[in-house]
């Protein structure tokens, strides 16, 4: 058995997936495996991989058919035979030591469950841009966790029986999948980051967090209501099904009950409201309860606003 299972989703990243998997192998930790899942790619992606594979067996290569980044990660964590998952994206570069340090965490804690890093981000060329901080300590980083994602995905090492007992990554929370996880392990056990950065993450105009970034603030807004709605009652909505579903399904439910918007929802439901497909007899009932709950300029003016983006969306 593996000490580390290292999963890396790929679609369509021939580009770089080859230095990003070179980077594992030459980890100064060899016991691993490698699983990469590719989602449906339609360029190299896949041959390069197993290309590679055919060098080195620790290297798996799995097809996810075009499921989506959630059944790509649900796959890797499935076949994983190491007590421990390392994540990894397939254009990113795992510093040489980075696998040993994390599992040296691990065994110096049996109560830790996630386990980020810090990391470096660089452009597409592979240039150092900048260095990524993340909050560290169990205080600050539950503090953080509250109100956005304070660990970085491709960073993070997590133990494998953990995140199987908490259901895997859900669908409803697809490009803030990662958040949500972390939210429910929260519940459980502990989370840590390093403040050392271990991997360099690529900044490039494909990537999710840019392209579908409407989307993925949603996702989290969602994230953190359903938190928030697990310590006294179950989400009124499916966690497995289709985002949009999912959303509608709880802004119906929290309309309906009729309580004033607090200031500490009011931003989630704003960015919930964006979603398109909201009924607007939902959308008047929250703006509604949005100003009595808690009122500001910023409310009274989503109005005009989302009337605005639902007209020009109309098909002619």
């Amino acid at each position: 058995m593996p000490t580390v299972s290292v999963i890396i989703p790929v679609k369509d990243g021939a580009q770089y997936v080859g230095e990003a998997l070179q980077s594992i192998l030459d980890q100064d930790l060899t016991d691993i495996e490698v699983i990469v899942v590719d989602d449906g790619s339609c360029d190299d992606s896949a041959a390069i991989a197993t290309s590679i594979g055919d060098c080195d067996g620790r290297v798996r290569v799995v097809a996810n058919s075009g499921k989506g980044i959630v059944d790509a990660l649900n796959m890797g964590v499935s076949l994983a035979r190491a007590p421990l998952v390392a994540r990894m994206d397939c254009d990113d570069v795992s510093l040489p030591d980075r696998l040993r340090l994390q599992v040296a965490c691990f065994e110096a804690d049996a109560d830790l469950q996630l386990l980020g890093t810090a990391g470096l981000q660089i452009d597409r060329d592979g240039k150092l841009l900048r260095p990524i901080g993340v909050p560290t300590g169990n205080d600050p980083l539950r503090e953080a966790l509250a109100r956005y994602n304070p660990m970085l995905h491709p960073t993070v090492m997590f133990r494998t029986e953990a995140v199987r007992r908490a259901g895997g990554y859900r669908h409803a929370f697809t490009y803030a999948e990662d958040y949500d996880l972390w939210l429910r392990l929260s519940e459980t056990g502990k989370l840590a980051n390093m403040a050392m950065p271990l991997v360099k993450l690529r900044s490039h105009p494909g990537q999710v967090s840019r392209v579908k970034r409407d989307q993925q603030k949603a996702a989290a807004a969602l994230a953190r209501q359903s938190a928030l709605l697990r310590r006294y009652r179950g989400e009124p909505f499916d966690a497995n099904g289709q985002p949009a579903q999912a959303i509608a399904g709880f802004l119906a439910w929290r309309a309906a009950t009729g309580v004033g918007v607090s200031r500490l929802e009011r931003r989630d439901i704003e960015l919930l409201l964006r979603t398109a497909g909201i009924p607007i007899a939902v959308t008047c009932k929250l703006l509604l309860l949005a100003a009595v709950g808690a009122p500001s300029f910023r409310t009274l003016a989503l109005g005009p606003r989302l009337a605005w983006r639902r007209m020009i969306a109309r098909p002619n």
